[in-house]
């Protein structure tokens, strides 16, 4: 990490968010149901918009929204749920997609946690972090909507 620069780091970050968006897309464009199309449609949004905020990446962006370090994300559902599947398939319901999308969310949070403490600069460190709590938000958000339709 120390012997990178922060370009090559944030085309890393880019590819990881890039790569987020192409499987939600492909998901949405294989998926039978409505409700599961429109799900994934808008994480692949979401994810884009994260590459391209790192594409564009200008702390004075940044410097106006107040950012506090968490060291842990909030636990909901994704977290004792186990998923028998890595992917989604056609066959994969609501549920399934929820629970995938979940996890994937939780990971990248992991992700970008674990990238705001071994970057040096602060600048890109306050990047990382932002992205991390956005994870985490689309985390929380995607349980919630699994307990709606759970529970509805």
């Amino acid at each position: 990490m120390q012997n990178e620069t922060i370009e090559s780091i944030l085309k890393k970050a880019a590819d990881k968010e890039n790569g987020s968006y192409l499987l939600y897309k492909n998901a949405a464009g294989h998926a039978k149901h409505v409700d599961i199309k429109t799900v994934l449609s808008e994480l692949a949004e979401e994810e884009l918009k994260h590459k391209q905020a790192i594409e564009d990446f200008n702390i004075e962006n940044l410097k106006e929204q107040k950012i506090e370090i968490e060291e842990e994300h909030r636990h909901g559902i994704s977290d004792y749920l186990i998923s028998t599947d890595e992917g989604l398939s056609e066959d994969s319901d609501f549920k399934d997609v929820l629970i995938y999308a979940a996890k994937r969310e939780k990971k990248a949070f992991k992700f970008y946690s674990s990238m705001s403490k071994q970057v040096g600069d602060s600048e890109l460190r306050k990047l990382f972090v932002w992205l991390a709590q956005e994870e985490s938000k689309h985390k929380e958000d995607i349980e919630a909507l699994f307990w709606e339709v759970m529970y509805s």
